[in-house]
């Protein structure tokens, strides 16, 4: 085992050398060395990312000693980027890090392009002005990087994913902008395709190798299960004009039938073969999210730009069209789960499905290649590995598009807001004071709570608030006042105990964004200290 792999060897089990690679070439950009800023570059950097960028103009103060762990009483007066990144950096010393003393509108107006060198961006403590400005560059960015695409961008700088993230006392809030992210990897908690309904040659033959009729109860009770349901299925489909069990009740008969061959309690194997009825004899179909996907109009209207996930995607929908060699079914994953059986028999049948499964990459291989010479590009330009990813995972390929702050802040979702704000266990309302507390700071150059006297706040921000209901179309009595105190209470402090936890919900969703898998939320999570509950809503 290499040093890389020692080092890293529990998160490789998560996302596979893949996903570590993607995290390596990834370059991070933090704007205000934040405690909650902190906190998720310290998870960030701990994985592995390869680089990380720090913009802050302010210097430390007692405040930041008082809530951020990552600054202490030597940096009190000292460039808080530098410090942050100076301390953050021992944390790891393959990431690499560097720091700006300036503010970002500034840096902007110098270099309008700076932005686009990063995969993340996250802004921390940042107004609703400077936060809309640098989501629409970083926007743009990701429009830009899908139009000119690019099938050999390095992993982790496809495109600059914005992330707003806010501590108000105990109050958290992320906000998510990107154009589209799309996700291969998304570990289901099984890949596994046995193809019960529809076995395909060599599968039926190796189920009808077995002797079902034998008198040794060690090889009886060692026959695998999938041959067992591929038995009684058969016998089924003969007795019932071809059909599988549909229904529940079906089913509990196509259960009582397989129990019926046991000859005693202790063939295990045939309490796994009952036992998955449920879940493996279901007709084998596409799902409808990849009907949606192969619909969609990027996987029609391919070009040189296309991203690799839709070419790879369009070359799985020919590969279902030809049902000569597909059978109108998807790839088959390979991939088989852990059942009761002699070492030689699960070999065997192992070997089975990893022999379909390769025999589908060949074909969906030979399509990709034709799909990339008939848009200039060169044959084998997307790795036969990429590929077979694709295809183990082509059940469960997600795409997720986000709204962008723009849409969220001028075409307002206001009947889901609506409905939301109806729950009253819910936790919408900490979004609707955040919004008002920015709309406070447009009027006052400040944050709800930081003058001399919290409470002369109060009335102010509950103003705001109902103004901002009302422009949804809303009641200004659908929050409660006594919510306004907290916040004005709060005085845009930061409490380090949420800014820890809320580090580790947005690093967890930016390693997701990064390395493309598992699915990321959708597209605001709020967090309420106070109640300790959390909810994603799609603003």
């Amino acid at each position: 085992m290499d040093v890389k792999t020692q080092k890293y060897d529990r998160q490789l089990r998560l996302w596979g050398d893949k996903g570590q690679d993607a995290l390596e070439s990834a370059h991070i950009l933090l704007i205000n060395a934040t405690a909650v800023g902190c906190e998720i570059l310290k998870n960030l950097v701990l994985p592995g990312i390869g680089q990380f960028t720090v913009v802050d103009q302010g210097t430390v103060t007692q405040n930041d000693i008082g809530s951020n762990f990552f600054l202490d009483f030597e940096s009190l007066g000292k460039s808080r980027a530098e410090r942050a990144c100076e301390l953050l950096g021992e944390l790891n010393e393959d990431v690499k890090g560097h720091w700006i003393a300036n503010d970002i509108i500034s840096i902007l107006k110098e270099n309008p392009g700076f932005l686009a060198q990063f995969s993340t961006v996250i802004a921390t403590d940042v107004t609703r002005e400077t936060a809309e400005k640098v989501a629409a560059i970083c926007w743009l960015n990701g429009h830009n990087v899908d139009a000119a695409g690019g099938n050999n961008r390095p992993a982790g700088k496809e495109r600059t994913t914005f992330v707003w993230v806010k501590t108000v006392g105990l109050v958290g809030a992320v906000r998510v902008a990107v154009p589209e992210h799309t996700i291969v990897e998304t570990h289901p908690d099984s890949v596994a395709d046995l193809r019960i309904d529809t076995p395909f040659p060599e599968l039926e033959a190796f189920a009808k190798s077995f002797n079902f009729e034998t008198t040794d109860s060690l090889e009886f009770g060692h026959i695998p299960y999938v041959a067992i349901l591929l038995k009684y299925m058969e016998q089924w489909k003969n007795e019932h004009a071809g059909k599988i069990p549909s229904t529940y009740a079906e089913k509990n008969q196509f259960k009582a039938v397989i129990k019926g061959g046991m000859r005693s309690e202790d063939d295990e194997n045939f309490e796994e073969a009952i036992s998955s009825v449920l879940r493996s004899c279901q007709t084998t179909t596409v799902p409808s999210a990849i009907k949606g996907l192969f619909n969609d109009p990027k996987c029609e209207n391919l070009s040189a730009e296309s991203g690799n996930f839709w070419i790879l995607l369009r070359a799985v929908r020919d590969f279902v069209n030809d049902h000569s060699k597909s059978g109108g079914l998807l790839p088959l994953s390979g991939t088989i789960p852990d059942m009761k059986a002699q070492t030689n028999s699960y070999v065997t049948l192992q070997s089975i499905y990893k022999d379909k499964a390769k025999r589908d990459v060949q074909e969906v291989s030979k399509i990709v290649d034709s799909l990339l010479v008939s848009l200039g590009l060169a044959a084998g330009s997307i790795a036969l590995r990429e590929i077979e990813t694709f295809c183990k995972y082509s059940a469960f390929l997600r795409v997720v598009r986000y709204r962008s702050l723009e849409d969220e802040y001028h075409q307002p979702r206001t009947k889901q807001i609506a409905s939301w704000l109806e729950d009253p266990e819910s936790v919408f309302p900490q979004y609707v004071l955040l919004r008002a507390s920015d709309s406070f700071y447009d009027d006052h150059g400040r944050y709800p709570g930081e003058g001399d006297n919290w409470e002369d706040d109060v009335d102010q921000l509950h103003a705001n608030m109902t103004t901002l209901l009302q422009s949804w179309g809303i009641e200004g009595d659908a929050v409660s006042k006594d919510l306004t105190y907290e916040i004005c209470r709060y005085g845009n402090g930061s409490v380090h105990n949420i800014a820890s936890f809320m580090g580790g919900v947005v690093s967890q969703e930016i390693i997701k964004l990064i390395t493309h898998q598992y699915t990321p939320m959708d597209n605001t999570f709020i967090f309420d200290g106070v109640r300790s509950v959390s909810a994603v809503f799609t603003v």
